[in-house]
């Protein structure tokens, strides 16, 4: 198969380069950079082969002179030596194994050294109990099955912040032409869902052949599938197709509503149109003529914003994020719906990471990068890895805010709650810090009862805050622990502790469904980029675009605070 060299495949490579060093038992720092960098590519706005291309190979964190080297060769000859020299040493299946969630490279390593061939033939021979003869333990064998099973139910589709960067290009592109009078996403993008297909690019245009013969120039095109008169659709270097529909702006609300809605949002508004004797489609709304059920051919209504839309069906407008068919058609009706979260309401960021732990950046860096950003304060919560010096670093954050005044570093610690309900580090150290995040990250297998126990205690401890990434699901990659949430969210609303929307692109973490249902109990917010590099700073908005989807509204998020009020919520002296 032709190498793309897409931001996938080269994260995909670095990571099986890390897989091989942990086989080989190379030094930790080594196997880091690989997978450090591997996140950073698998994660970064712009395609790395574009970056190398342009001479911008240092725009991506992690990547140091020698892996830039071997990555120059790739790019230049489609294979790189040294690592070639590494996998001669590695059995080819292992890597296919690396695939499914919760096998790591020592277990991989072993199936394929044991004869197993592929991800078909584990799944066999686990539950012809083969792999029971050959010494493996049952229980483990258990986790590979479901991990398997969560293989199958992956798909090719994008994560919805790499997805949004690449419409907000193709948009930004479009509307440098001087035809294009409005241009948005569509579908499950303009949604805002965790995960997106192809995308889907709508134009307002009196000109629209003018607008299709323009996007079918633009600058990451691979190919063009089809280019017509109003429609275009093409794929991009990066292996992602584009849709393109342009329609008459006075017809662009219809068009917007038309193709945004999921499913059953767009058949309950149907219906509804229905009782009303009118028709929906794209170009507009119709009559329906009483004689034969036929249309009346001047009846349209075409609808040039989608609040004329919902105006005409007696409904309040609705935001994209919540056009699921779960409430918000009657909430509508009755002129009930919340008055969602916006971006502009978030006053600062409360996870991000720098070089004290596994961060990429230093604090000022981080700190001076979210200032430029427009956040008042930037909460630094560095894992509680216990090679880290607590007192110097906190000394460091303390020194940084004497220094300046155009943002408050606000000091934290994002700390591992243990398989055993305990806390990474001691209460001494938590009590050093402003805020406190508890997370899961190790051990999600636990049964529910377990796990529960397990997060409440934590949430208990007087010094902890914030509940961070609470189902720690990795999207595309691995489904979120089982656990009670009912009693989580009643112990944290008793006891005055937050629940994190983790804005990381494979998080997007707590998901909108339990975000509604945290809120029924009336749990409190917060939003976090999850930043390992200054880069993913910006990322915000799809923590702000999940708080959305889960119906909050401004006074659910502590983080829309100023500093002064939040300082008093967190207890900062």
């Amino acid at each position: 198969m032709e190498k793309k060299f897409t931001n996938r495949e080269v994260a995909e490579l670095l990571s099986n380069v890390s897989a091989a060093y942990q086989v080989k038992g190379a030094n930790l720092f080594q196997i880091r950079a690989y997978d450090s960098a591997a996140d950073a590519i698998e994660h970064a706005t712009s395609e790395v082969k574009d970056l190398w291309e342009a001479g911008q190979m240092d725009q991506i964190p992690g990547i140091g002179a020698h892996m830039a080297n071997y990555l120059d060769e790739y790019f230049t000859t489609g294979k790189a030596k040294h690592f070639e020299a590494l996998f001669k040493e590695i059995p080819e299946d292992m890597f296919e194994f690396l695939k499914v969630p919760g096998i790591g490279p020592k277990t991989a390593y072993k199936l394929a050294k044991s004869g197993v061939v592929s991800i078909e033939d584990l799944e066999q021979r686990i539950k012809s109990s083969w792999l029971v003869k050959k010494g493996f333990g049952e229980k483990s064998l258990e986790n590979i099955l479901r991990g398997i099973e969560e293989f199958k139910r992956k798909s090719d589709r994008i994560l919805l912040p790499v997805a949004g960067e690449v419409a907000k290009r193709v948009i930004e592109y479009l509307k440098k032409h001087k035809d294009v009078i409005a241009a948005d996403p569509l579908g499950s993008l303009r949604r805002r869902v965790t995960t997106v297909g192809d995308i889907d690019i709508s134009v307002a245009s009196k000109n629209p052949k003018s607008v299709v013969d323009h996007f079918v120039k633009f600058p990451e095109l691979e190919r063009v599938v089809e280019a017509g008169e109003r429609t275009a659709t093409i794929v991009l270097r990066n292996g992602i197709h584009i849709d393109l529909m342009v329609q008459p702006p006075e017809r662009y609300g219809s068009l917007l509503q038309h193709f945004t809605g999921s499913k059953l949002h767009n058949i309950h508004i149907r219906k509804i149109a229905k009782e009303k004797s009118l028709s929906l489609s794209e170009y507009g709304i119709k009559k329906v003529d009483e004689k034969g059920g036929q249309f009346a051919q001047d009846s349209l209504f075409k609808c040039e914003t989608e609040e004329e839309f919902y105006k005409k069906l007696g409904m309040d407008y609705i935001p994209p994020e919540i056009r699921e068919d779960t409430g918000e058609i009657e909430a509508a009706l009755e002129h009930k719906l919340p008055k969602l979260i916006e971006f502009a309401d978030v006053k600062g960021d409360l996870q991000s990471h720098s070089i004290w732990s596994d961060g990429h950046d230093s604090i000022a860096e981080m700190a001076n990068v979210a200032a430029a950003l427009g956040r008042e304060y930037i909460a630094l919560t560095d894992h509680s890895y216990p090679s880290v010096n607590f007192d110097e670093r906190l000394k460091e954050i303390e020194q940084f805010n004497y220094s300046q005044s155009k943002i408050r570093v606000i000091s934290g610690l994002e700390v591992n709650i243990n398989a055993d309900a305990s806390l990474q580090v001691p209460d001494e150290v938590l009590a050093k810090h402003e805020v406190v995040l508890v997370s899961i990250h190790t051990s999600f297998r636990q049964d529910q009862e377990e796990m529960t126990a397990r997060i409440i205690k934590a949430l208990k401890n007087p010094y902890v805050d914030i509940f961070a990434h609470p189902t720690g699901r990795l999207l595309l990659e691995r489904e979120g622990i089982e656990a009670d949430w009912e009693q989580i969210f009643k112990v944290a609303a008793n006891a005055g502790k937050f629940i994190e929307i983790n804005a990381y692109p494979n998080r997007l973490d707590l998901p909108d469904a339990l975000i509604r249902e945290a809120k029924r109990f009336g749990v409190r917010f917060s939003i976090g980029t999850d930043s390992h590099q200054i880069a993913q700073l910006g990322l915000l908005e799809y923590g702000v675009s999940t708080a959305r989807r889960g119906w909050l509204e401004k006074e659910d998020v502590i983080n829309t605070l100023p500093y002064s009020r939040l300082r008093d919520i967190l207890k900062i002296k």
